[in-house]
């Protein structure tokens, strides 16, 4: 397993039903699953989910989402011509702004200024 602390409170044969709802959020990290629907399609209830991410994980469900849902949209902006609004509802978002927040906080640019870093420099090849 290699998991990077000992597992306490997680009993063994709940561990696949929390690695299958990681790999459920992996799949598909814009479909803003919450944890209640997160532990029905895992099979696991509520409590059991968000005490065995914190231990084999070390975070929670969520933070899983936040972090894959920049790099997706970091690709569509340098893969896409779509508008930023566009990209920011492929991504899951459902303003602009909470978008643009995210991505600064993730890449310390705006997606504006990233797209036309990335424009420049391919430009410039």
């Amino acid at each position: 397993m290699g998991y990077e602390s000992p597992i306490e409170r997680t009993k063994l044969y709940d561990v696949p039903a929390i690695e299958l709802a990681k790999s459920i959020i992996e799949k598909d990290p814009t479909a803003h699953i919450h944890i209640p629907m997160l532990a029905d399609k895992a099979g696991i209830n509520e409590f059991k989910l968000k005490v065995g991410f914190r231990e084999l994980f070390q975070c929670q469900p969520i933070s899983v989402s936040t972090a894959i849902v920049p790099k997706k949209a970091k690709g569509l902006l340098e893969d896409t011509d779509d508008t930023i609004d566009q990209i920011a509802s492929r991504a899951g978002f459902e303003t602009y702004s909470g978008f643009s927040t995210a991505f600064k906080k993730a890449f310390q640019i705006s997606p504006t200024e990233y797209r036309n870093k990335h424009n420049q420099t391919n430009s410039a090849a």
